[in-house]
């Protein structure tokens, strides 16, 4: 599931939720205030992938670095 970036329209706090794709964020409230109907904002990919991708190459390359 993605991470989407919502922006609270009261009080400005950012926050995260996991959604299914083409989540529309409905029943979202702000975590401080508690305002619903956050506006979704548009957020660059990220994923944590390449990332575990490139620690597993590096433990099959130098294992001694991981002990």
């Amino acid at each position: 599931m993605p991470i989407y970036e919502y922006e609270c329209v009261k009080c400005g706090h950012v926050f995260e939720r996991l959604q299914k794709v083409g989540g529309d964020g409905e029943g979202l409230s702000c975590p401080e205030c508690m305002t619903g109907n956050p506006k979704k904002l548009v957020a660059p990919f990220r994923t944590n992938f390449w990332s575990s991708f490139l620690d597993n190459m590096e433990r099959r390359t130098n294992p001694q670095k991981f002990k």
